[in-house]
């Protein structure tokens, strides 16, 4: 008997203690699921500018029926470069993917002067060559360390250049000035660095080098020597080096979350 009453007693207290036991239940705080924490991504479509400093390595030849004289010149005038970018990235973990292209405007010149008669060149005849603007389409590999992108770039380049030939009278022979214009090609490679700012803006700097083709021969027409002519052409080989700084603005990328997103 004594163990039916501790059996009923227990019983009764249990039924009692229940509700309380689960109104506490109810009140205790539920601990809330974990956030993963925001990724950043330079993803997206991007547009800027750029501006900076360019120089380069001419070498010149101008040719007749017979005789050429080449100049050989070290590195040319310096000059200013400046235009416009616009291209896409693609981020998988740390790497990211892109293709980029570009136009700019330069002033790069370099002129040459004949000094002793040779073929039909004589003392005086002149010729200046100038590169006015450039173009690429390159492709770009780079490492993220969150908003810093280092990258290696490169791709085809396109660059004009134009040729005034001016040649002096010699004796009975008048004299001829002549320009010639041709768009050229070529191949760049180089590097940079890019950082990303608030409102999905980004700064870098930039370096490449430039080699254009050695086909882009300019025909100058014919020089009058004695009371006759005498085709005459012209050939610029030259290598470019140039440093830019940039800023772009990032259209739905350079953000946080999965493909990115302006933040």
């Amino acid at each position: 008997m004594r163990l039916i009453k501790s059996a009923l007693i227990a019983s009764v207290a249990c039924a009692v203690a229940a509700p309380a036991v689960a109104a506490d239940l109810r009140r205790a705080p539920v601990a809330p699921a974990p956030v993963a924490a925001p990724v950043f991504s330079w993803t997206g479509f991007y547009l800027g500018g750029n501006i900076g400093a360019k120089w380069g390595r001419f070498e010149e030849t101008l040719s007749g029926p017979v005789n050429s004289i080449t100049f050989s010149r070290g590195d040319s005038n310096t000059s200013f470069v400046g235009g416009g970018q616009i291209g896409y990235l693609w981020q998988t973990g740390q790497f990211v993917f892109g293709i980029e292209g570009d136009i700019d405007a330069t002033r790069l010149r370099d002129s040459v002067r004949v000094e002793r008669a040779f073929g039909p060149f004589v003392p005086g005849d002149t010729l200046e060559v100038r590169n006015n603007w450039q173009s690429s389409v390159r492709g770009r590999l780079g490492w993220a360390f969150d908003r810093t992108l280092l990258y290696v770039t490169g791709g085809g380049a396109w660059a004009n250049l134009e040729a005034t030939g001016n040649f002096v009278p010699f004796g009975p022979t008048p004299g001829l000035t002549v320009e010639r214009d041709k768009t050229v090609f070529g191949w760049t490679l180089g590097g940079g660095v890019d950082y990303m700012l608030a409102g999905g803006w980004s700064l870098g700097a930039e370096y490449r080098f430039t080699r254009f083709d050695r086909d882009n021969d300019l025909a100058l027409g014919a020089l009058p020597v004695l009371g006759g002519t005498t085709p005459i052409s012209a050939t610029s080989n030259f290598d470019t080096h140039e440093v830019t700084a940039r800023i772009s603005y990032h259209f739905g990328g350079g953000g946080f979350g999965l493909g990115g997103g302006s933040y």
